[in-house]
This record gives structure tokens, C-alpha cells and sequence, in this order.
């Protein structure tokens, strides 16, 4: 989120400001001379401190002092008699001018001050969504920063100790956990760094022709033990066997969407990866069969956000990670609730007009 700043007018912007003013004191004056008959001299005041406070709201002060001096010149040169001439032969309309005057620093003044008020109110909101995602942040990411931690100085203890009653076993168990844990750590800081990328401005996609084949295998080679005995079903028709894009994002892409399934789904359930090609675009998309999604699943693309149940582990990153990745790649990432139960989530990725030709092997390669 940006900061909320004061911007100071620039001289084109002031230049245009007064000639605005000009111009809708002269197209008063005009409808005001069109209309001299009909209107009583209190009306045609009436009609130039309106131009006034117009003003005022849409160029400040400056301008509406502008616009109070020559509603006052106007009104005096076309409606005051002697007409077309600047004098003043009764003093009762010399109160008239200075109300012109004073209320065009009135309004200006008040709008003024309800502008900086805007602007008090708007920092203040954005200090405090600061400060809510900062806790947000804290509360996650400490959590999820301890628990390895803990484990991997727990293991790393027992293994110290020479005289601890550990069994091969035991230590081929220990030795396990430190490194499921690092995994698990490496991950967050991953993606806390990737996150922080994203936020920074435009990141540099290295586009390639890479087989989705070596995409997907390669985030679920990552996940290795994590994904035990759980069905994974891959399909991956034979001519989409290339996909324009930077293979290390996407591979991070894919390996968030399945992380977030794996989290999500029951331990045995079946977790289905396919690709197609649709409108243009490749789309990858990852599903299982976990709780489902809410009516509105936007709110999860948003950073430390989490659904239910709040016990999974996470920092709620992943998915807007993976939303951001296919942004950059000038796609997207949409989520639905998949038939018969579970979440789907769909990457897509535009596949442009330089598709290379398929090689013969590559043209009678079917991946299943």
C-alpha cells in the first residue's frame, strides 16, 4: 500500500486551475447576461459565489480568490451601472464585493482544512493497517518460525548427547526430523523472500519453452515424503508438452497450490494436477479433495490470510505468492470449488504467438 502523501500542485496544474476559473466566471457572466431580465442583481450574486465555491472545492484557495476578484469585476462592469465600466456609484454594492471576496477566503479555507483532514485520516488508517498486517506478520510467521526451530534444536540436542539411550533407529528418526524441519523452514524463509519480491515492483520473467513434463515433476520431487502414500494424478496432454514461461516461478507457483492441497485435504485423498490449453493461454490446474471453498474464495489471494481450520500450519503466503507469479507472467490464478467435493486452482498463462515446433518425439510423447 502506498503511503498517503500531500502532493503539491505542480505550475501546469496551477496554470490550468486559474485558466479553469476564467472560464467559468465568463461562462456565468454569460448566462447571467442571457438571463438579466428574469433574474433580480441578488440572484446574479448568488450565481457567482456559487462559481466561487466551485472553485474553491476543485482548485483551492488561489483560484477561488481568483474567482471571487473577477465575479467582482464582472458583476461590476455588466450589471452595476455605469455599465461597462469599473466604478461604483453606490456604496451598498462595495459591501456586496466584499462579500464576493470573503466568502470566496471562506470556502477556500474550509475546504482547505477538510482536505487536511482527509489526509490526517487516511494516514491514520494506513498506520493502522500497517500495523495490523505487521501483527498479522509477527503472529504467523513467529509460529511457524518456532516450531521447526524447536524440533530441529530438540533433535539436534538428543543426537548431541552421547550417553541418551538412542537406538539406530532413533537416530536414523532424529536425523529425519532435523531435515524435515530445515525443509519446512527453507520453505517459509522462500517464500517470505519471494513475497517481498513481489511487492517490490516488476520482477524480470525469463521466459522459456520448458516441458510442463519437468515443471511438474520438479515441485513434486520437492515435496518428496510430504506427499507419502496420497494419490497424485497427473495429465498433461501431449500438446502441451512446452510452456512459455520462467520455469523456476512457476515451479515455485505449483509447488505452493500443492502444498496448500496437501495441508487442506484429508491424509489419503487424491490430489489431481492437468493442463490444457484454452483461449490462448495454458492452464495448469491443481485439485483435491478438502473442505471445498467459501462462497467468495478472493479473500485467500490476500497475504497472512488462512482458512479454515486455523490449526493448519501456514503463514498464508502461498496463494498470493502463486497469484502474484501468474500475474507476472500477465495470467492468472482463480480458485473454485471442484465437483464432488474439494478446491480447484487454476494458473493460466498466456502462450502468445512464437510457439516453436513440435521435434517428432515430442509429437508422439503422451504424458500421463
Amino acid at each position: 500500500m502506498a503511503p498517503v502523501s500531500e502532493q503539491r500542485p505542480t505550475s501546469v496544474s496551477v496554470l490550468r486551475g486559474y485558466v479553469a476559473t476564467g472560464a467559468y466566471v465568463a461562462l456565468a457572466t454569460a448566462g447571467a447576461w442571457s438571463a438579466r431580465t428574469v433574474l433580480a442583481l441578488p440572484d446574479l450574486v448568488a450565481l457567482y459565489l456559487l462559481v466561487i465555491m466551485l472553485v474553491a472545492v476543485r482548485h483551492g484557495r488561489g483560484p477561488a480568490i481568483f474567482a471571487s476578484a473577477c465575479s467582482v469585476v464582472a458583476y461590476d462592469v455588466f450589471f452595476i451601472a455605469p455599465l461597462y465600466a469599473i466604478r461604483v456609484d453606490d456604496p451598498r454594492h462595495l459591501l456586496t464585493f466584499a462579500l464576493m471576496f470573503v466568502v470566496g477566503l471562506l470556502i477556500s479555507n474550509l475546504v482547505r482544512r477538510i482536505r487536511r483532514q482527509e489526509d490526517e485520516v487516511a494516514k491514520a488508517s494506513l498506520r493502522a493497517r500497517t500495523e495490523e498486517i505487521r501483527s498479522s506478520l509477527l503472529s504467523a510467521v513467529s509460529h511457524d518460525l518456532r516450531t521447526p526451530l524447536a524440533c530441529i534444536t530438540g533433535a539436534g540436542a538428543l543426537l548431541r548427547e552421547d550417553e541418551a539411550p538412542l537406538s539406530a533407529a532413533d537416530r536414523r528418526e532424529l536425523a529425519l526430523t532435523v531435515c524435515q524441519e530445515a525443509d519446512r523452514l527453507e520453505r517459509l524463509v522462500a517464500n517470505l523472500l519471494e513475497m517481498t519480491r513481489l511487492e517490490a515492483g516488476p520482477i524480470e520473467i525469463k521466459r522459456a519453452w520448458v516441458p510442463l513434463e519437468e515443471i511438474v515433476g520438479s515441485a513434486l520431487a520437492r515435496l518428496g515424503d510430504r506427499i507419502g502414500s496420497r494419490a497424485v494424478v497427473t495429465h498433461l496432454p501431449e500438446q502441451l508438452v512446452l510452456a512459455p514461461v520462467d520455469p523456476v516461478l512457476i515451479e515455485h507457483a505449483l509447488l505452493n497450490l500443492l502444498e496448500n492441497a496437501l495441508k487442506h485435504a484429508p491424509g489419503e485423498s487424491e490430489i489431481a494436477i492437468t493442463a490444457q490449453e484454452r483461449d490462448g493461454q495454458i492452464e495448469i490446474e491443481v485439485a483435491d479433495r478438502g473442505p471445498g471453498l467459501p462462497a467468495d474464495p478472493e479473500p485467500l489471494f490476500e497475504k497472512f490470510v488462512r482458512h479454515a481450520p486455523t490449526s493448519v500450519p501456514g503463514a498464508g503466503l502461498g496463494l498470493a505468492i502463486a497469484r502474484g507469479i501468474a500475474r507476472a507472467h500477465d495470467g492468472e490464478l482463480v480458485a473454485g470449488n471442484r465437483p464432488g467435493g474439494g478446491a480447484i486452482f487454476s494458473l493460466r498463462v498466456p502462450i502468445g504467438r512464437d510457439r516453436p515446433p513440435l521435434t517428432p518425439d515430442e509429437q508422439g510423447e503422451a504424458v500421463s
